[in-house]
């Protein structure tokens, strides 16, 4: 079997993008912190910072970081338990305070459609990006092949170093990464990294839109025309007041139909951000679903999403036994709910997809590119940065985990023993023909230690999804 999956790994680092590719809307600097034990001994000498309270704190209930101990709080739990958490700055006077504690930081593009876009470039893609705040530093961050739509008397694209906005403010975002078997010191107390991971701490400045601003929108069917694929994040920004959000959704929905209006053939990827409420996220998620074609979501998210559409039973089986088949269980659940064509789930060492029939790319090429995505992040988790065509041969020495192999068999024995209609030869193919849907199983790479974790799913959801329609018009 494994000599099937690597031989399929070969072939893959061979493709190419070869669409054009629009990212939209989130986009912001990255402030990066790889915790270590002096940064931590750093953020505990601050006189305001008090490990007792922070400790009496329950991290569930805190919402939004409003002062210095709440924040020593959810980073402390998230180092202990080994999960990624996002979480909103709301008190910015906190920013000056996160740059004299944390001095050795590394400034990079951050934001879901700044690291796609770059991502894209890198490999080659024609890129178009689109931001309602576009500041000179924003601008300098992206790769200089990246494009931006600007209007004189119609639609222009122009290098986006040429675009900015000298009047525009900065978006910025504190990235707290922390490696596997890392020990940090709090007050005595020891705390052991179970796995890699991060925490966002995010800003939200006035004029930010997360969705097309101003004369664009006259513009939009032409740009659809522009593009194969799309990928549009920041609709967790949604406004919570009414009549607010509905105006909101609204529009969204009503400028990607524009879009499409130039295209109908455009396809567009949504990945998986938490609101801060459950309900307006039930909402826009069941809105931008009847708009969108693809969703991306990783192991936790997908609990969230769980418990916030009742799907209790679901969330609590891949509490208790996280693997490929109760993940498998939960977006069945969840595509029963949302109206995505494609659901996407990826979680260390291997990815799990479920595509509604009649799915317009065949299992199989889903499959492939979901190796070639899986070599693009293996080469980001290896280096950092941006991966470029020439490096992902790379990939095929570092071979696929074990851990997704034996969740294939482990996969296809649950299935085996609940009498469902699995082939016998799904461990090697890693698509089952089940009812109206394809699922896929897809072993993915693992590297230990990890340079870099943050955009690890944007990076993952872009490179599958783009190489899918790359796919179909390299087969023309």
């Amino acid at each position: 079997m494994e000599t099937v999956w690597q031989r399929r790994v070969e072939s893959a680092v061979k493709k190419a993008i070869l669409c054009s590719v629009f990212a939209g809307f989130n986009t912001n600097v990255d402030a990066v912190v790889h915790c270590n034990g002096t940064s931590i001994a750093s953020l505990l000498q601050d006189p305001d910072v008090s490990l007792d309270a922070a400790n009496a704190l329950d991290v569930s209930q805190i919402e939004t970081i409003r002062e210095k101990n709440e924040f020593v709080a959810v980073l402390k739990d998230a180092l202990g338990k080994g999960k990624s958490f996002y979480i909103i700055l709301e008190n910015l006077e906190l920013l000056d305070w996160l740059d004299q504690v944390f001095a050795n930081r590394q400034e990079l593009m951050g934001g879901q459609a700044g690291i796609i876009a770059n991502q894209m470039a890198a490999l080659e893609a024609k890129t178009i990006a689109y931001t309602s705040l576009l500041s000179k530093k924003q601008a300098s961050l992206f790769f200089p092949e990246v494009l931006y739509p600007v209007f004189e008397e119609d639609l222009q694209l122009i290098p986006v170093h040429q675009a900015y906005n000298p009047e525009d403010q900065l978006k910025i975002n504190w990235i707290f990464e922390y490696a596997k078997g890392i020990e940090f010191d709090f007050g005595g107390e020891k705390i052991v990294t179970p796995r890699a991971n991060r925490v966002i701490l995010a800003t939200r400045p006035p004029g930010v839109v997360m969705g097309f601003a101003g004369e664009i929108h006259e513009h939009l069917p032409e740009l659809g025309s522009k593009i194969n694929v799309g990928f549009l994040a920041g609709y967790h920004y949604a406004p919570s007041e009414e009549p607010d959000l509905t105006e909101y959704l609204n529009e969204i929905t009503n400028s990607i139909r524009m879009l499409r209006s130039g295209n109908p053939n455009v396809h567009l990827h949504y990945e998986y951000v938490p609101m801060k409420d459950q309900e307006d996220e039930k909402r826009v998620l069941t809105t931008i679903s009847r708009e969108f074609d693809s969703f991306g979501i990783n192991e936790n998210e997908i609990r969230r999403v769980l418990e916030g559409f009742g799907y209790l039973e679901e969330r609590r089986d891949i509490d208790e036994n996280e693997r490929a088949f109760s993940l498998y269980r939960g977006a069945l659940r969840l595509m029963g709910q949302l109206h995505f064509s494609r659901f996407h789930i990826h979680n260390l060492g291997y990815y799990v997809l479920m595509l509604k029939k009649p799915y317009p790319v065949a299992p199989e090429v889903v499959r492939d590119c979901c190796l070639f995505g899986s070599s693009v992040n293996a080469i980001k988790a290896k280096y950092g940065g941006y991966v470029i065509k020439d490096q992902l041969p790379e990939a095929v020495e570092f071979g696929l985990s074990d851990l997704g192999l034996r969740q294939l068999r482990l996969f296809y024995e649950e299935a085996k023993a609940l009498g469902l209609d699995i082939p016998d030869y799904f461990c090697e193919e890693g698509i089952w023909d089940h009812d109206d849907c394809y699922v896929l199983v897809v072993p993915a790479h693992v590297i230990p230690n990890p340079v870099s974790t943050v955009g690890m799913g944007d990076t993952i959801s872009s490179s599958c999804y783009a190489s899918e329609y790359s796919s179909v018009l390299a087969s023309r």
